[in-house]
């Protein structure tokens, strides 16, 4: 390990981030799952539409509730709201997650929605366990990087590290998790090309294809190059991609569906680019339908782009080669974006197949893998669109009302923006039952909570040396 690697491990190690007492060889591989955007309600009212709810019990049924799994909740607050470095690098106090002030029936709503986090912020505190504020990307308040992230450090590990995502792959989650860095979370070609150089990243998939627009059609104008880190690099990865076995910086670029299909089973490249041909999301930002409150009534979903559930048994097909086992981070990143705009049906599909990419997960660990070696969190980054029942904008905290399998459950959005919410934590695997120990207090309605620093601290445990 190189010297100056030791000397900052030592130094997280003092900071709390690390503990030596952790059985980390224990853990041979790390599998974090965000669904971005997605508050408690959000995962309820998916759970409802698939007819995953337990009325009388007033929860989901899903694998992740299981008794095995350890369910806290999280906050999510930034160290202050600010979009560029004060230099104190300090808490804002007025942030700090208040059950009292949160769930006030008087002025919860105002204070939710006034002291949120971005992705960015967010993002950053759960690679790192620091906090900082929005719109950084592993960059602090004292305008200085920020690391280790989880991801370098599972590859200091000798793990093998993946990040997929359901939008653009150099967007604020996937590029915080891995161990890009930018005072600002927009310099998308400047974080592009830092994931794609480095050598820390084995495998990276998501959206954000110039070639393509929302509709997985074929873009002859308008291209948008700076999620793929330009044109240069685009024409490079593209070059490499039409030629038998061409790399660019090592990795094998992949975009068609079919391409993403071949990943799943047999052999594989070593390491994989994978941009799907479509212009941002996966599916949330094509073309409207008759409704996008009911997925029923919407457009069909785009057939040219694979879905998360296969790109995450793609990526699990190449990082699973690696000896030492590996860290992948999943994001659903798109429930974040059907919130903004307040689609129900929207934010329900995207849900519902970050849902099927944990099936996918698990499914892998009880096959090739075993829950006493790969650790499993499931996560969101924040909530978006204060989503409550269908007279929340009246009665404070109504809730979602179930309506059966294949119904759209009664609701409100209360925002187009994120919130200071809790947002629910399932873990399972080695480690898991740590977060207990890291309690931070009692919400009087999701019970038990730690903080996303919390998590990052786990995270690191886990994949460390």
């Amino acid at each position: 390990m190189p010297r100056i690697f030791r000397v900052f491990l030592a130094v997280i190690i003092t900071s709390g981030l690390l503990s030596p007492c952790l059985s980390a060889a224990e853990t041979k591989n790390v599998i974090l799952m965000i669904s971005d955007g997605a508050g408690y309600n959000t995962f309820h009212a998916a759970s409802m539409y698939q007819g995953k709810w337990d009325a009388t019990a007033g929860r989901s049924t899903q694998i992740f509730d299981g008794p095995e799994w350890v369910k806290l909740a999280c906050s999510t607050f930034p160290l202050n709201t600010m979009k560029t470095p004060t230099g104190r690098g300090t808490q804002d106090p007025i942030l700090v997650y208040d059950p009292k002030k949160a769930w006030d029936p008087q002025d919860g709503y105002a204070w939710i929605k006034a002291t949120y986090t971005d992705s960015a912020a967010a993002a950053t505190a759960l690679a790192t366990g620091q906090k900082t504020y929005n719109n950084a990307i592993n960059w602090s308040d004292l305008d200085q990087p920020l690391g280790p992230t989880v991801s370098e450090v599972a590859r200091q590990a000798g793990k093998a590290v993946g990040i997929v995502t359901s939008v653009q792959w150099s967007h604020a989650t996937p590029a915080g998790l891995s161990h890009a860095r930018a005072a600002e979370r927009d310099q998308y070609e400047s974080l592009a090309n830092q994931m794609l150089a480095g050598g820390v990243l084995d495998v990276i998939m998501g959206g954000g294809n110039p070639d393509f627009d929302n509709n997985g059609e074929p873009r002859r104008a308008k291209k948008e190059y700076k999620y793929v880190g330009g044109e240069a690099t685009w024409q490079a990865i593209e070059l490499a991609r039409s030629q038998p076995g061409g790399l660019y910086q090592g990795f094998r670029p992949v975009s068609s569906n079919s391409e993403f299909e071949a990943l799943v089973a047999g052999a594989v490249p070593a390491k994989v680019l994978g941009t799907a041909q479509v212009g941002t999301t996966l599916q949330q930002a094509r073309r409207k339908g008759a409704g996008t409150d009911d997925p029923a009534l919407d457009t069909p979903l785009n057939t040219t782009v694979p879905s998360l559930a296969t790109m995450v048994q793609g990526a699990l097909n190449v990082l699973d080669d690696r000896p030492g086992g590996f860290f992948l981070m999943v994001e659903g990143g798109a429930p974040d974006w059907a919130g903004h705009d307040n689609q129900m049906g929207r934010m329900i599909q995207e849900q519902v197949a970050f849902h099927a990419a944990v099936e996918a997960v698990v499914a892998w660990v009880q096959t090739h893998s075993s829950w006493n070696e790969t650790l499993v969190v499931i996560t969101a980054d924040h909530e978006t669109g204060m989503l409550w029942g269908p007279q929340s904008d009246t009665i404070p905290f109504d809730p979602l009302v179930d309506r059966g399998p294949g119904r759209v459950p009664g609701f409100k959005y209360n925002s187009k923006n994120h919130t200071n919410s809790l947002v629910p934590v399932y873990a399972r695997g080695p480690g898991s039952e740590q977060l207990a120990d890291r309690v931070q207090g009692t919400d009087p309605v999701r019970g038990p909570y730690v903080d996303n620093t919390d998590l990052a601290k786990l995270l690191h445990q886990a994949v460390g040396p």
